[in-house]
């Protein structure tokens, strides 16, 4: 009993995400640029590269190279997940092509600091070619499609004929190719996408998102007879340590 009560003595004073994590997973409207000098710390990075050896081994018979990823609302940080795990696949050596196709509150423009005309929508709708609007942006091997000029009609954007035909020329372009997309339970962008790739990765907020609104989401998703590839729980808050539920 008095080791389980140290540890939890300790923990509590540790309880609150350290100021570097909670910069990784703020997940607030307003969006921020990516510092030059932006390193994920070593056990987030940890994380996100655990997450690419699941995605990897969920269908060994079939490479996974075109993602989804999408939560049940709005405000989940889905854009942030997916820079972070853009960032890290890049930084392992990996090529990584990110595309914006969250028609209703686009970001990836802001995160990355990049202009956001000449992207998704216009390459879509046939007005740009896919060498035009491929963008780099300050991290070796991660270029990005972002959203473009906003559309009176997104839903139409993602029925598009040409899609197809894209996302294909896009995985000649990189060794992964993620697509950001808008709540899942809001709209049917994510329903309409989501058979077009690979894969669907799923991001909850923890402590905020019914377990009913993580559910319902998961249904309409593999109604569309789409491989999910599993969910990321986000803004976790550990408020016994690990070392701590070691020690018990």
């Amino acid at each position: 009993m008095a080791k389980t009560f140290e540890a939890l003595q300790k923990a509590e004073k540790e309880h609150q995400i350290r100021p570097e994590e909670a910069k990784i997973f703020d997940i607030r409207p307003q969006a921020r640029p990516l510092p030059l000098s932006f390193k994920l710390p070593p056990q987030v990075a940890e994380e996100y590269q655990r997450m690419k050896h699941l995605i990897l081994n969920a269908n060994p018979e079939k490479k996974i190279k075109t993602i989804l990823f999408a939560s049940a609302k709005d405000g989940e940080g889905t854009s942030t997940t997916l820079r972070n795990f853009a960032i890290t696949l890049a930084a392992g050596g990996d090529t990584v092509l990110l595309v914006d196709a969250n028609l209703r509150n686009p970001s990836l423009h802001d995160l990355f600091n990049v202009d956001r005309k000449g992207g998704f929508t216009e390459l879509v709708r046939g007005d740009s070619t896919l060498a035009d609007t491929i963008k780099k942006t300050e991290i070796q091997n991660l270029n990005i499609i972002t959203n473009g000029i906003p559309h009176s009609n997104p839903s139409s954007v993602l029925e598009s004929k040409l899609l197809d035909a894209l996302i294909a020329q896009m995985k000649d372009q990189a060794d992964w190719v993620l697509f950001d997309c808008a709540p899942i339970n809001s709209y049917n962008d994510s329903s309409t996408l989501a058979p077009k790739v690979d894969g669907v990765m799923m991001v909850i907020e923890a402590e905020n998102t019914r377990w009913e609104v993580a559910q319902t989401a998961k249904e309409r998703i593999e109604s569309e007879k789409v491989q999910l590839l599993g969910a990321v729980l986000n803004r976790r808050k550990m408020y016994i340590p690990d070392w701590a539920y070691r020690l018990l």
